[in-house]
């Protein structure tokens, strides 16, 4: 199969339109590649049928599920930039408990959450923290667009590859191996999490979501242009308690587009606040 320009052009609109997904020129072969398994599932003999199938056919919004499950970038990993693990438990985790009512849990977001690795790393440093933070005080909800993901989330097993980054101790205490050589995440941190099937940028499924003390959603934004960018940061605006947090990727600079947070130099890096 080949893709022409403007097949590709028409079909990268319609990810944008319901994900925020913007497949760059560079993108074109992979979006051929993705396509290919596509048709053959909804036997459509060319890109422009499958183009009208997604734009008119009654099974329209579940195939764009399925497609956007394709083309949504999963790879992640455990303990991913180090430096705003830190500055989060040593800084941010401190000042927002100091404003919690005893016995009162933290609640976290991990916004396009993958395959889990983010939340699972979040529920361990929460588990190891100074505090001494009871189970019951952890609420962590880790959500993502991808069906696929969510459901290897789920399940939490492990290639050693994701695992590259943890340390000895926290793969003895929170790990368990099977009988394939991968690694599954413990019930004790498993518990911590609750998954959730949220598109970010659709303000009518980030509606649900309030309450939030910090929000973690990090190489997510660089993939959306300015206008979606601001719909995304809106939505995380309204589910942050005031004085919340907003952790995005250490190349995603939101000086541009932010009129909502006030930017707060960590140790380390740099993360966003609600104002108070």
């Amino acid at each position: 199969m080949a893709l022409s320009k403007v097949d590709f052009d028409s079909i990268r609109k319609l990810i944008k339109e319901h994900s925020g997904i913007w497949l760059s020129d560079m993108k074109m072969t992979f979006l051929e590649t993705s396509l290919s398994s596509r048709l053959k599932e909804t036997s459509m003999d060319t890109v422009k049928d499958y183009f009208y199938y997604l734009k008119y056919d009654s099974q329209r919004e579940t195939e764009m599920e399925r497609l956007i499950d394709v083309v949504a970038i999963k790879e992640t990993y455990f303990f991913r930039e180090e430096e705003q693990l830190e500055d989060f438990s040593q800084q941010i985790v401190p000042e927002l408990l100091k404003k919690k009512a005893p016995g009162q849990p933290l609640v976290v977001w991990s916004a396009a959450c993958a395959t889990g690795e983010e939340p699972y790393t979040l529920a361990m440093l929460l588990l190891e923290h100074p505090a001494r933070l009871h189970p019951s005080q952890i609420n962590l909800l880790a959500s993502d667009i991808s069906p696929t993901a969510l459901q290897a989330a789920r399940e939490a097993i492990y290639e050693t590859h994701s695992l590259r980054y943890v340390a000895g101790y926290h793969l003895e205490k929170y790990f368990e191996e099977t009988n394939n050589g991968k690694y599954r995440v413990k019930d004790q941190v498993k518990n911590l999490v609750r998954f959730a099937n949220v598109n970010i940028i659709n303000s009518l499924n980030t509606s649900r979501i309030t309450n939030i003390d910090c929000i973690f959603c990090r190489n997510v934004l660089i993939y959306f242009d300015d206008q979606d960018k601001a719909r995304c940061l809106n939505n995380f605006y309204q589910a942050l308690n005031r004085g919340g947090y907003l952790v995005t990727g250490h190349a995603e600079s939101l000086s541009r587009l932010n009129h909502l947070f006030e930017a707060v130099r960590l140790k380390k890096t740099t993360a966003y606040r609600k104002p108070e």
